[in-house]
């Protein structure tokens, strides 16, 4: 498996393992009520992919400005 993310070109290595990101997004610790968060969870896979569009939508929104 680690083989496979390494990518040589002869004895030089070019590649390995997941490319960088421009824009890394970064792990921050956010306190939600119970309710909240047990709704999202039940919402499926991607729950927090879809709290950050939703709050990109509200920033752009303008309401942050408020």
């Amino acid at each position: 498996m680690f083989e496979r993310a390494d990518l040589y070109h002869g004895e030089t290595l070019i590649r390995r393992g997941r490319p960088k990101v421009e824009h890394p997004k970064q792990r921050v610790t956010l306190r939600l009520d119970e309710d909240v968060v047990s709704a999202l969870r039940a919402s499926g896979r991607g729950w927090q992919t879809r709290v950050n569009q939703a709050l990109r939508e509200w920033i752009e929104k303008g309401a942050a400005a408020r």
